[in-house]
């Protein structure tokens, strides 16, 4: 009995300091430097980060109402995706991010392939804290970068020419 009560007390002590710091590395709310935003995601988030407020107000709305067309899914997936990785940098700030962002991920998830979408928050002066985009040039929010073997093949700056799912199908022709 002694020992069952000596682990239960060092699993509550230690699961609550595991958990906390995985969460840190995701999501990690800052300071915006920008005179005009208050607090925004600064570096690697994720899907459930965007659906916590003050984000899921803009994220809800276009994760649900984006139609997707499956119709051009379709030749999309008779493709190989599996080498297929995206990056998308993009700022909680920015309206063309929060239209195209959640837009995104609905298409990535129709794929299969959300598990390839690599999603970075930058602040106004397009860096985070974790510095994921060096050596990208980011200039434009969001950039979204597809790349097969390591290597960038495409790019769209703010929105897709046609719509993410034209756009992907002619960048993997």
């Amino acid at each position: 009995m002694y020992k069952a009560v000596i682990i239960l007390v060092i699993l509550m002590v230690i699961f609550p300091l595991a958990t906390s710091a995985q969460e840190t590395s995701y999501n990690l709310e800052t300071e915006s430097i920008s005179k005009r935003v208050d607090k925004i995601l600064n570096g690697p988030i994720t899907k459930e980060g965007l659906k916590k407020m003050p984000y899921k107000v803009w994220f809800n709305t276009n994760y649900k109402t984006y139609i997707v067309d499956t119709k051009t899914l379709k030749n999309i997936k008779r493709r190989k995706l599996k080498d297929l990785k995206i990056l998308a940098f993009m700022g909680t700030w920015c309206h063309d991010s929060n239209r195209e962002i959640p837009r995104l991920i609905r298409v990535c998830e129709e794929l299969g392939i959300a598990d390839q979408l690599e999603l970075y928050a930058l602040d106004v002066d397009k860096t985070s804290v974790a510095g994921r985009e060096s050596g990208f040039n980011i200039r434009k929010t969001p950039t979204i970068i597809f790349m097969l073997e390591g290597k960038e093949i495409a790019r769209i700056l703010e929105e897709p020419k046609v719509s993410f799912e034209q756009d992907l199908e002619k960048i993997l022709k």
